[in-house]
């Protein structure tokens, strides 16, 4: 509905705003062929005492256009008074004419179909039957029940022969309801757009258009002439809507046949249902178009209950909006006349309330049958499964068995459970009374969708066996249908059931769960509207600088306040930047009355209120800090924060009173020990946990910087990045402001886990040159006693005459000892 209204409003500006065809200044090249000035019209000048007046000839308007009024003939005028008589008769014609619904060429379509499936139901019966073969092998059973499966054949059959004659008499059954409808209740009076006193064709014929060309009134000639465009547009789409409805009951008719194929298949059974409610949608339509239709009409011809004062038709007073074309218009009962043709407010607005109302009769039925069918599908699928349920039970199909109670075992006084603890109870939900028994908190805790504080959302994120046990419950209850087996698709069809039931009297967590995995845009856009709404400010960029630098917001402010007095600085920069001082200190006044907005919006504030390009604004509060002498850290800072805001934006962000510090501190120390020791998601980019942890720094920080953005359509992308996360967040109707601290406690996790595997690796290069630093070669002892032996033997040689002498001390047939060593 509101595409369609914006259609409409679309339509409406462009129609008002396209110029005339005719211009005044093309009346001055040919001589137009004159109207004649109503009667009326003129009276009403000479009581006004305007000096206006009604003139016969070009020459005579043309001395003072403002006072003289020429009526003359107009193409374009002619052009849309013709067009407003086509589409009065064309919805007069659709409204009063039926369709030919048992035409011999619509029969001829469905046989051919027909004889199709005819075709279709051997296959579905040669299929049935090895199933049925298979199934009782299975449980070794030989005594095979054919009848069953037969009379399955047999209805199908029986249901494709007549189902032209089911679908032919539920239209015309339709039909007459809406002709009883239109013609009792007198919904063939539409608007009163009449040339004559009687409408008919000749109107078309006959019809000739004039204007008034007086410069005065062409507002008046613009907005009648969007009034008959707006009223053709009506027309035409409730004709259009009407056939439309009778075009789509036709081809429904034509795959009638195959409709009764689909109901033995668990898989497709679906599809049948839903082409079952659009063709009772669609069939409904007419009937309560005409209902509507009718009783508009009844509506009209008592008087549009609103206060409207009609004591002015026809008079000097109530010639407020001037008649500046011959083609009349009016609402319900009004007897059009020069003098009463939307001439003032009160006229006016029941013309544009009776508009309003038409477009109503046209499209409301539709949203009513709409919800009907929807409602109308869920209903289907409750009583399918009690069916179900019921015809297990016949067959005989053990009941699920309960699970093991466990024995209660004697506590000593000494164990003592702390109450702090939580153990989550999950309940049973088998069945249709169990799942009526649990309380909407237990359903959501039992399928793993319940997250209350942050560690939870820590737990749903890093546990991977929650998360895809989250995931397939999701899944499951959008559609049921993807379950593996019978009982489950019946759980959790059971379950959709209730929570829809619930979510009606306005239970929050059914509504919460619902929400989630609803295909409607709307309804997720609304959703992600309220996360975004509840995102907090930016901490300003005083108190981030004054905690850093452990200085009071005061001081901070001051020492910016003094940067553009300082004749010193503007020059330096001046000088770096090759900009004029007066720029460059428009910028730093700029930048001290902004430095108390968010981090990522001063450079953009500072820009459009010096009238300096950002870049430039950029360049010059990054040469602060070389041209400050006094109070570099906290110019350090500030610069930092204001030209780079993006990487240190987890420090933007505070904590707000509504989630605890101790709640936070246990998320940073859940992913902290995740990204240490957890199992590391490889992907394509991933392979080591130091990749795992610096693509999760850099997507976090473009997330943050995107949902605490002032571009809708950025904020709007970050929700699409956490996408991942986003559903347990709408299905516990968390806020945003949760949603940004959970990132903030998550990116601080991974830069400590970076940061600390930095110093690691600075602290192993140290150690590694350190030990290459201090090697030096050591020879072996073997290799060293090897040496000095070599050495002594060269000293201790002995002369040729010397060798056998019995006083030569040292014997050299006997090895050396470690005496003669030394």
């Amino acid at each position: 509905m509101k595409k369609i209204l914006l259609v409409l409003f679309t339509v409406v500006f462009f129609l008002y705003q396209v110029p005339s065809i005719v211009k005044l200044s093309a009346q001055t090249v040919d001589l137009p062929i004159i109207c004649g000035c109503p009667s009326e019209i003129n009276k009403v000048y000479q009581d006004r005492g305007t000096g206006e007046t009604c003139v016969t000839d070009f020459a005579t308007f043309k001395e003072d256009p403002t006072v003289n009024h020429l009526w003359v003939e107009d193409a374009e005028i002619t052009a849309q008074g013709k067009t407003d008589d086509r589409a009065r008769q064309f919805i007069y014609w659709v409204v009063t004419n039926s369709s030919i619904d048992n035409h011999p060429v619509l029969f001829k379509i469905w046989s051919t179909v027909r004889n199709v499936s005819y075709f279709f139901v051997i296959i579905v019966a040669a299929i049935m039957g090895v199933g049925m073969i298979i199934t009782q092998r299975s449980v070794f059973n030989t005594n095979i029940k054919v009848w069953p499966t037969v009379m399955k054949i047999a209805a199908i059959l029986l249901f494709i022969t007549f189902s032209a004659s089911l679908v032919i008499t539920v239209i015309q059954i339709s039909d007459i309801l809406m002709k009883f409808f239109i013609e009792n209740l007198g919904g063939k009076d539409l608007f009163n757009i009449y040339f004559a006193s009687i409408s008919q064709e000749k109107n078309y014929l006959d019809f000739v258009g004039c204007r008034d060309l007086n410069i005065r009134v062409q507002e008046a000639y613009k907005a009648e002439m969007m009034m008959l465009k707006l009223t053709n547009i009506s027309y035409y789409v409730m004709g259009g809507m009407l056939i439309l409805r009778k075009v789509f009951l036709w081809f429904l008719l034509f795959v009638s046949p195959f409709l009764a194929l689909l109901m033995p298949f668990v898989f497709i059974r679906n599809i049948g249902w839903i082409w079952i409610g659009v063709f009772f949608q669609w069939v409904f339509y007419g009937p309560l178009f005409a209902l509507f239709l009718g009783a508009l009409a009844s509506i009209w011809k008592a008087g549009i209950p609103y206060i409207f004062d009609f004591s002015r038709v026809g008079s000097t007073q109530g010639y407020i909006f001037p008649t500046a074309i011959n083609i009349l218009y009016g609402g319900p009962a009004q007897h059009l006349a020069i003098l009463n043709n939307g001439n003032y407010i009160d006229t006016f607005a029941e013309y544009v309330i009776t508009l309003i109302m038409l477009w109503a009769v046209t499209f409301f039925p539709w949203w009513l049958l709409r919800i009907f069918r929807d409602y109308c599908c869920e209903g289907i699928i409750a009583m399918k499964n009690i069916l179900m349920s019921m015809y297990d039970q016949q067959r005989g199909t053990p009941p699920t068995p309960p699970g093991p109670v466990p024995t209660p075992t004697s506590i000593g006084t000494g164990l003592k459970i702390p109450r702090e603890v939580e153990i989550p109870i999950k309940v049973k939900l088998e069945t249709v009374e169990e799942i009526k028994r649990a309380k909407s908190e237990e359903i959501s805790r039992s399928l793993n969708m319940t997250a209350t504080r942050l560690t939870d959302i820590a737990h749903f994120e890093t546990n991977k066996q929650i998360n895809e046990t989250m995931k397939k419950n999701m899944n499951y209850l959008q559609n049921p249908i993807q379950a593996e087996t019978i009982t489950d698709r019946q759980k959790y069809m059971n379950l959709r059931t209730e929570l829809y039931n619930r979510a009606l009297k306005n239970d929050a967590v059914a509504k919460g769960i619902l929400s989630s995995i609803s295909t409607s845009r709307i309804e997720q856009t609304e959703k992600r509207q309220e996360i975004l709404r509840s995102i907090p400010r930016m901490v300003p960029v005083t108190h981030v600088v004054s905690m850093k630098v452990k200085m009071t917001q005061e001081t901070v402010k001051s020492i910016t306040a003094s940067l553009a007095g300082n004749a010193n600085i503007v020059n330096a920069i001046a000088e770096k930047t090759k900009l004029q001082t007066a720029q460059v200190k428009t910028v730093l006044s700029s930048l001290n009355q902004n430095i108390d907005e968010s981090p990522t919006q001063i450079a953009q504030k500072v820009a459009e209120q010096s009238g300096i390009k950002k870049e430039e604004v950029v360049k010059i509060i990054e040469n602060l800090p070389e041209s400050v002498k006094e109070n570099k850290d906290v110019v350090q800072s500030v610069v930092e924060y204001v030209t780079q805001p993006e990487k240190n934006i987890e420090q933007t962000v505070s904590i707000p009173p509504s989630i605890s510090l101790e709640d936070y501190e246990q998320v940073k120390k859940m992913w902290k020990h995740q990204y240490e020791k957890g199992e590391v998601p490889v992907a394509e980019n991933i392979k080591t946990r130091e990749q795992w942890v610096d693509q999760d720094i850099v997507f976090i920080t473009n997330t943050l910087n995107k949902l605490l953005s002032p571009n809708e359509e950025l904020r709007q992308q970050g929700l699409d990045d956490i996408g991942y996360i986003l559903p347990i967040f709408l299905i516990n109707n968390l806020k945003g402001e949760e949603l940004i601290v959970y990132l903030k406690a998550k990116l601080e996790a991974a830069k400590a886990v970076q940061e600390e595997k930095q110093k690691e690796k600075e602290i192993e290069e140290r150690l590694k040159s350190k030990t290459e630093e201090e090697f030096v070669e050591v020879a072996t002892p073997k290799e060293k006693e090897k040496a000095q032996e070599m050495k002594m033997e060269e000293k201790m040689e002995i002369p040729e005459g010397e060798r056998n002498t019995t006083n030569n001390p040292i014997n050299t047939n006997k090895p050396i000892n470690e005496e003669n060593k030394k």
